[in-house]
C-alpha cells in the first residue's frame, strides 16, 4: 500500500469540475492510506511490546506469518513512534508521501545537523515530498561542509599568525642587544682614550718625553676605532637579515601560506595559463633560494664583511 502515485496525472485533460472531483477523490484515498498505514504501525507496535513484555522472541517470525517481512515492519513501527512523538502533527504527517515519512522516521534521520534541519523543515510543512527533502538535506549538508572548511582555514590562518608572532618575539635582538652593549662598552673606552690623547698632546707642546706613550696611544685609538667599525656592522648586519628573515617568514606563514590558496589552486588545476604562471613564479622563488644557498656558508651563517 501507498499513498504515493507513480505518475502525477494531468488534470487538464478533463473539465474542471470533473477535476475537482478527482482531485478530492485522490486527497481522500491519500488520507485513508495514510491513516492505515498509521494503524498498521500501532498495531505491529502493540504486537511487539506483549510478546517481549512475557519474554517471547517470535515477533519477527510472526510478522512473516502474516506477510509483512522485518523491513517493512520496522518502517511503521518508527513511522508509527514518529507520530506519537509529534501527535501534535499528525494529520500533518498522515497526509505526506509515506515515503517521505519513513525517510524522517529512521534513527538515524537526525544523526547530522543537517538532517535534523530538513527533518524540522518537513514537520513544519515547509517540506512535502521526498524529492524536496533530500535536495534541502543536500544543500544543508553541503553549507555544513563548506563551514567546516571555512573554519578550518580560520584556524590554520590563525595559527600562521602565532607562528609570525613567535618569530617576530624570538628573533635576533637578544644578540643585537648584546652587540649594541658591547659597542656602547667601545665608545666609552673610545672617548676615555681621547680624553687621554688630548691631555698628551697638551703636554707634547712643552715636552718631547711622551712621544712614545702618544703614539702607543694613537695605536690604541685606531684599534678601537676599527673594533667600534667591526661592531657597527655586525649590529647593521643582523638587524638588516632578522628584518628580512621576519618578513619572509610573515609573507610565508601569512599572506603566502600554500594552505590559503590551495582551495583556489585545485579548482583552477584545470586552467593551463594559470598553473603556467604560478610554475613560473615557484621557479623564481626557487632560484632566489639557490642563490641564498650559494651565499651563505656550509654553516648556514651569512658571512659580513
Amino acid at each position: 500500500m501507498t499513498n504515493e502515485l507513480s505518475t502525477e496525472f494531468k488534470y487538464d485533460l478533463v473539465d474542471q469540475s470533473t477535476a475537482e472531483f478527482l482531485k478530492q477523490k485522490e486527497f481522500n484515498m491519500r488520507e485513508i492510506v495514510g491513516k492505515a498505514y498509521t494503524e498498521l504501525g500501532r498495531e505491529l507496535k502493540e504486537a511487539q511490546e506483549m510478546l517481549a513484555m512475557n519474554g517471547y522472541g517470535c515477533f519477527e517470525e510472526w510478522c512473516m506469518s502474516i506477510g509483512i517481512n522485518r523491513k517493512a515492519v520496522n518502517r511503521l513501527i518508527q513511522r508509527y513512534e514518529l507520530i506519537v512523538t509529534n501527535c501534535h502533527n499528525q494529520e500533518l504527517i498522515e497526509d505526506l508521501p509515506v515515503s517521505l515519512t519513513y525517510e524522517i522516521a529512521k534513527p538515524s534521520s537526525e544523526s547530522t545537523e543537517s538532517k535534523k534541519q530538513a527533518k524540522e523543515a518537513v514537520l513544519k510543512g515547509e517540506v512535502k515530498t521526498l524529492k524536496e527533502y533530500k535536495e534541502l538535506e543536500a544543500k544543508l549538508r553541503k553549507a555544513e561542509e563548506d563551514n567546516k572548511n571555512l573554519s578550518y582555514e580560520l584556524s590554520q590562518e590563525k595559527k600562521n599568525r602565532t607562528v609570525v608572532e613567535k618569530v617576530i618575539d624570538n628573533t635576533d635582538y637578544k644578540q643585537i642587544d648584546t652587540l649594541k652593549k658591547e659597542l656602547e662598552y667601545k665608545n666609552k673606552k673610545y672617548e676615555n682614550l681621547s680624553k687621554q690623547k688630548m691631555i698628551l698632546e697638551q703636554q707634547l707642546e712643552s715636552s718631547d718625553v711622551k712621544v712614545k706613550e702618544y703614539e702607543e696611544l694613537t695605536n690604541k685609538l685606531k684599534a678601537v676605532t676599527r673594533e667600534q667599525d667591526d661592531l657597527g656592522r655586525q649590529v647593521e648586519a643582523t638587524s638588516e637579515l632578522s628584518e628580512m628573515v621576519w618578513e619572509i617568514e610573515k609573507l610565508l606563514k601569512g599572506s603566502l601560506a600554500p594552505v590559503k590558496y590551495a582551495k583556489a589552486i585545485r579548482n583552477m588545476s584545470d586552467n593551463q595559463i594559470i598553473m603556467n604562471n604560478l610554475d613560473s613564479v615557484i621557479g623564481h622563488v626557487e632560484s632566489w633560494c639557490k642563490e641564498m644557498r650559494k651565499i651563505t656558508n656550509k654553516n648556514n651563517i651569512i658571512e659580513v664583511v
